[in-house]
């Protein structure tokens, strides 16, 4: 008999996020990149926006599952990037420094908050709502 993990780590893991188109605002393009080779290797089809204007425009062109959005320091969402967020059925996921949990403003009940440190399983794993065992 095995345990959930081994039984888990059976599943192809490109296949966890398979399909999914996600849209990732960072202003730091390394990070921002290392975001989206994570999401890639589980299967989802990543575009970088440098900047939450950028992504306000790519945001129209395809059919985003997700929209994954890094606020460094006290940053908040723009408010025009949340209303055409809300328009949208995209996921939103918050990406904050480990200290900060509180997030203002509409999308705050709307999206998930996860923190900046973790690692790409961890973040895979929160965006499947999958329980690493």
């Amino acid at each position: 008999m095995t345990t959930g993990l081994q039984s888990f780590d059976n599943f192809s893991w490109a296949s966890l996020l398979a399909g999914r188109d996600v849209l990732i605002c960072d202003g730091d393009a390394g990070r921002a990149l290392q975001t989206a080779n994570a999401l890639e290797r589980a299967g989802a089809r990543a575009t970088i926006a440098e900047s939450q204007r950028v992504a306000l425009d790519r945001l129209p062109r395809r059919d985003f599952a997700l929209v994954v959005v890094v606020l460094d320091g006290q940053g908040e969402l723009d408010a025009t990037l949340s209303q055409a967020l809300e328009a949208s059925d995209a996921k939103l996921l918050l990406m904050v420094d480990a200290d900060r949990r509180e997030i203002s403003g509409k999308m705050a009940t709307r999206a998930r908050v996860a923190s900046l440190g973790m690692s790409e399983r961890q973040l895979v794993m929160f965006l499947t709502e999958t329980s690493d065992e």
